[in-house]
């Protein structure tokens, strides 16, 4: 189908329009770059000027709390500890000394 000499007068007449919305395409994708390059450039400033917290402190202080809700109550704690020490003796003394007549003989021969 070809163009006809009417059809050319009307793109033509359109044709500075066109040319204005391909610019502002052109000019919308240069702007969203600049937009995002500015965002960057204040994140890392922000980033050089305030203090960072270290992943080494973080890791200890987990830790520290994890000991802290694992002791509870400190003194309470101390003494579970020493009564499972205590139990764990005791059995150790049964299991060793398992001895039927240990204890019910007395030898008075001197």
């Amino acid at each position: 189908m070809p163009l006809q000499p009417i059809d050319l007068q009307t793109l033509f007449a359109h044709m500075n329009q066109v040319g204005r919305e391909q610019a502002a395409q052109k000019g919308a994708a240069i702007a969203q770059q600049e937009i995002r390059g500015q965002e960057m450039a204040k994140e890392s400033l922000q980033k050089d000027e305030t203090v960072q917290q270290s992943d080494e402190l973080q890791e200890e202080a987990a830790k520290v709390r994890e000991k802290q809700q694992e002791g509870g109550g400190g003194a309470q704690h101390e003494e579970e500890r020493k009564r499972q020490g205590e139990q764990a003796e005791e059995k150790r003394k049964k299991h060793y000394f398992e001895d039927p007549a240990l204890g019910k003989n007395i030898d008075i021969s001197g």
